[in-house]
Order: structure tokens, then sequence, then C-alpha cells
């Protein structure tokens, strides 16, 4: 089982603006199905981090059937599509943590991970909100310590803001991450990845370049 030890906070919304109502009962209930509990040596795993509304889970799953999906989210709405997307498409390589990630980081220290995807973490523009983004060096190494050897970090947002933060962050890390895409990470993401996720097309429609960091583990 994992741990709740945690010393970092998840910030950002549960639930959505229009409050829909749902059943909590029945929602737990349907986690519990999926729910992420312990590391199969036997697998290998990807890792997806704020999966929003579970578009970047599903395709992982699809493309990726040998490994096993950790989808992160605290999102419950997002969380419901996503359990239903599921069971319409019967897959069976997707476990759910309905928290904070640093939750599954902190209660392994062996390597089970090919691959961690963020797409569109929240930016945390203004200034005194900044302590709350997710994607710091300290985040980076951390991720370093529970990649496979030649594991690689996904990594997409369409603020200039957050931007000029991770490019802080990768530099500081650059003894440890090969920044596989450095010539044309401004390249359209669909040039790399057949999906569009709600936060992919808002940033298109709003016509925001989303910009996107591969890195690869040293």
């Amino acid at each position: 089982m994992l741990s709740s030890n945690y010393t970092n906070r998840l910030f950002g919304r549960t639930r959505g603006r229009s409050k829909k109502k749902i059943n909590l009962k029945n929602y737990h209930e349907t986690v519990e199905k999926f729910k992420f509990q312990n590391f199969d040596e036997k697998f290998d795993y990807i890792l997806d981090i704020g999966t929003g509304y579970g578009e970047t889970s599903i395709f992982l799953a699809k493309k990726f059937t040998d490994k096993i999906v950790v989808s992160c989210e605290k999102y419950i709405d997002g969380n419901i599509v996503l359990l239903k997307n599921i069971e319409k498409n019967k897959i069976r390589n997707i476990r759910l943590h309905n928290g904070n990630v640093y939750n599954v980081l902190e209660n392994t220290n062996k390597k089970y991970f090919k691959l961690v995807w963020i797409f569109f973490p929240d930016p945390w523009p203004k200034n005194r909100h900044s302590k709350r983004r997710l994607i710091t060096s300290d985040f980076l190494l951390k991720l370093h310590k529970i990649l496979k050897d030649n594991s690689e970090i996904h990594i997409a947002t369409d603020s200039t803001i957050y931007v000029r933060f991770i490019l802080n962050s990768i530099y500081t890390c650059k003894d440890y991450f090969l920044w596989l895409n450095q010539s044309n990470m401004n390249l359209n993401i669909k040039d790399y990845f057949n999906i569009e996720t709600k936060y992919y097309k808002k940033a298109i429609n709003s016509q925001r370049k989303p910009s996107l960091f591969i890195l690869r583990k040293l």
C-alpha cells in the first residue's frame, strides 16, 4: 500500500467549477477497482502526471500495451471521464492514483519507470504562486531516481512563463538528462504524437503554441 507520508502539498481544485452532482460513493468504489497499490517487478511502468480528463493515459495504455500506466490525478471530474473510457475501451493496463504523485515517488527506491508524461501542468503564473509549480530541478532529480536507464520524460506546456521556468530546471539538471529535442522544441505536439487533449485544444484555440520538452536520462 502507498504511504501518505509526504511533505509536498498538492494544490489546485478537486472538482470542476460547475459543481455537477456526483455520487462520491460510486466514484470511490470505481476508483478502487483500478487503484494503484504496489509495484510488480514483472512489469515496466509509465507515469502519467496530472492527466486531466485522462486522454494521455488512454493514449499511452493503447500505445504501450505491455506496460502499466500509473495515472496520477486528484481532479475528480477528470477521473470520472477517464474511468468511463477505461471501461468503454476495455483497457486493463491503467492504474489510477487519485492524489499526490509524491506518494508514488517516495514509496520506491527501485527504477520501475520507462517513461514519464507531464502534459500541461498548472503553470501557476503569478509570482507569489511560483513555488507551487511541479517541474523544478528537485522534482526532475526525484524522477531520475525512479527512471530506468535511457528512459524519457515528456513535458508539454503552453505557458511562456513555465517554459522559462522549465528551461532553468533543465539547465540545472544538465548532468542528469539529455534534452533530445532542444533544436525543435517549438514544433507542434502533433508532430510527435497523434493526440489532442482538452488543454491542448484550449491552447490552440487561444492561439498559444505548446512547447514540448523530451528529456532522456543519462
